[in-house]
C-alpha cells in the first residue's frame, strides 16, 4: 500500500502548479516542515534538460551536467538519470537523531586513514574558506542500496544502522552537505526486520529522511552541489522506479560550506548520541564516482592523480576495538568497492 503521506506528481500538472503564475524565469520550490529545506518542482513538461544550455539548467536548479566532451562516462551517469527522472514525488520529511557527520580520524599516512565512522574515498584541496575557483561545486555518483542484515551469527534485540552517500566537506571542516540512503538490520528473539530510507543532510543539522521510496538492490544516482557558501542543493534518483526528489538546503546558523573535500562514504552513523553498531552490508558498488570544481577541468575522482594541491584519502571504518569492519577498494579512477567484514562489534 502506498505511503498516505507521499504524493506523487506528475511533469505535466507540476507545471501548471509552477508556472501558474506566468513566470518561469526561476525554479518554483515548496517550503517543507523542516525549517531550511525547500522541494523544488520541476521545470515545464516540455523542457529537455539533455539540449538545455547550462543557463536553463541552473534556471530551473536542475543539476549540473559534466561535459559530454570531456567527460563522456560522467555525462552518460547524468544523462541516464535525467532519462529515468518520470515523477517527483512529495512527502513529509522526517528529521531523525541521525547524524552522518564528519570524520572521527584515528590514523592518517600516506593517504591511507582509518577512521571509527566513515568508509570510502575522499579528495582533499588545501582551501580553508569558500573560493567561487577552487571550491568543489558538485559530486555524483551512482551506487546500489545495500541489502542490510545484522552480523553474522548475531541477534541483539536491536537496529544496526549504515549510511550510504556522496557529499562535500567533511574532512578538514566542520560542515557536510551531503545525501544518500541508509540500510538498517533488526533482530530479536530470531525475528528480522530491515529499513531503507533515502536522506538528506547538511551536517551538523541531523539526518532528513525524505519520502523517495527505496529498498535494498535498487539503482541511485545522486547528486549534491551548491551555488554558495550557503546554499546547497541535492537530487536524488531511484533508477529503478523513475521516482526523483531534489531540495535545497540551508547550513545550520553559522555554518558555512568551504568545499575543500569531495567525498563518496558508508558510514556508520551516530544515532542517540553514539557510534551506531554497522549494519552487515555485505558489499555496496560505488560507480561513476565524479567531482568538479568551478573552475579545473578535467573532474576528480576517488583515484584521481594527486598533485600540489589535492591529496586522494582511502578511508578504512574501524570498530569499537580498533578492528576494520568496512572497507574500499578502489576500481579504476571512478569506481570503489566496499567491502564489510560481517562484524559490527
Amino acid at each position: 500500500m502506498r505511503n498516505p503521506m507521499l504524493v506523487v506528481v506528475s511533469a505535466a500538472l507540476l507545471s501548471a502548479v509552477a508556472f501558474a503564475s506566468g513566470s518561469q524565469s526561476a525554479p518554483t520550490s515548496l517550503p517543507t516542515n523542516v525549517k531550511g529545506i525547500s522541494s523544488l518542482f520541476a521545470p515545464p513538461a516540455d523542457f529537455n534538460p539533455i539540449t538545455a544550455s547550462d543557463d536553463e539548467l541552473a534556471a530551473y536548479a536542475l543539476p549540473p551536467r559534466p561535459d559530454a566532451k570531456a567527460e563522456p562516462q560522467a555525462y552518460a551517469s547524468w544523462k541516464k538519470a535525467m532519462l529515468a527522472s518520470k515523477e517527483r514525488v512529495f512527502g513529509e520529511l522526517k528529521v531523525t537523531d541521525h547524524y552522518n557527520g564528519t570524520p572521527k580520524l584515528r590514523n592518517v599516512e600516506n593517504g591511507a586513514v582509518s577512521s571509527s565512522n566513515w568508509s570510502g574515498a575522499a579528495d582533499v584541496n588545501k582551501l580553508t574558506t569558500y573560493n567561487t575557483k577552487k571550491s568543489y561545486y558538485f559530486i555524483i555518483s551512482d551506487y546500489v542500496v545495500p541489502m542490510a542484515e545484522q552480523a553474522f551469527g548475531v541477534c541483539d534485540g536491536g537496529w544496526d544502522y549504515s549510511s550510504s552517500w556522496v557529499g562535500i566537506d567533511g574532512f578538514g571542516s566542520n560542515d557536510v552537505l551531503q545525501a544518500g540512503t541508509e540500510s538498517d538490520a533488526y533482530c530479536n528473539g530470531g525475528s528480522t526486520n530491515t529499513f531503507y530510507s533515502a536522506w538528506i543532510e547538511w551536517f551538523p543539522f541531523s539526518e532528513t529522511r525524505i519520502s523517495l521510496p527505496v529498498t535494498g538492490g535498487d539503482d541511485m544516482f545522486v547528486e549534491v552541489w551548491n551555488t554558495s557558501s550557503v546554499q546547497g542543493f541535492a537530487y536524488l534518483v531511484n533508477e529503478n522506479t523513475g521516482q526523483v526528489q531534489e531540495y535545497g538546503l540551508n547550513p545550520p546558523s553559522g555554518t558555512q560550506l568551504v568545499g575543500n573535500s569531495a567525498e563518496w562514504v558508508v558510514e556508520r552513523p551516530g544515532v542517540g548520541g553514539g557510534l551506531a553498531n554497522l549494519t552487515n552490508y555485505l558489499q555496496d558498488f560505488f560507480a561513476n564516482c565524479f567531482a568538479y570544481n568551478f573552475t579545473e577541468k578535467p573532474s576528480f575522482g576517488p583515484g584521481s592523480k594527486t598533485n600540489l594541491t589535492l591529496t586522494n584519502y582511502q578511508i578504512t571504518m574501524d570498530d569499537n576495538n580498533g578492528n576494520p569492519i568496512s572497507y574500499p577498494t578502489l576500481l579504476g579512477t571512478n569506481g570503489i568497492w566496499f567491502q564489510d567484514e560481517g562484524s559490527a562489534y
